[in-house]
């Protein structure tokens, strides 16, 4: 098993025991995460889950403050019956699509109070600031990564 795989599977592990569950493999476009996390449903029999599944139109129908206050509700019963331990997330840029109006870090953290959540994450790590840089908006985001586990690929 490749030393990443082992990596992150250690990660899980752990952030099972925890309160903070989730984990963000964070990697520049190409780099591999995508690749990881399908390496680890095949592995582990994990549901790799692509956003773009979890933008309902029950979602779309809500008005944008309703639609960030019931996200979480609405995406988690969707995960919810997965019926998994761990659940992995690829595709997290639909989550910052501007008309959806989400605060994808913070939906993605309550999404991890029921379960653990890995998430490939399109941006950069310094060890102080993680970014996402949304292409279509032409916006970058910035965030200070308080209590989040998060592994680098190169």
């Amino acid at each position: 098993m490749p030393e990443t795989v082992q990596q992150l599977m250690a990660m899980i592990e752990q952030a099972v025991k925890n309160q903070d569950r989730l984990i963000l493999v964070v990697g520049q476009p190409g780099s591999g995460k995508s690749k990881l996390l399908r390496e680890l449903a095949t592995l582990e029999g994990w549901r790799l889950i692509s956003c773009r599944e979890l933008i309902s139109e029950e979602l779309l129908e809500l008005v944008p403050e309703e639609r960030q206050r019931e996200a979480p509700n609405l995406i988690g019963e969707m995960l919810a019956h997965n019926d998994a331990r761990v659940i992995l997330l690829d595709n997290v840029d639909v989550l910052f699509t501007p008309v959806l109006r989400l605060k994808p870090l913070e939906l993605l953290r309550q999404l991890s109070e029921r379960q653990v959540i890995v998430a490939a994450w399109p941006g950069t790590y310094d060890g102080n600031r993680l970014e996402f840089i949304h292409s279509l908006a032409q916006r970058s985001y910035s965030f200070t990564p308080d209590n989040l586990t998060i592994i680098k690929i190169d």
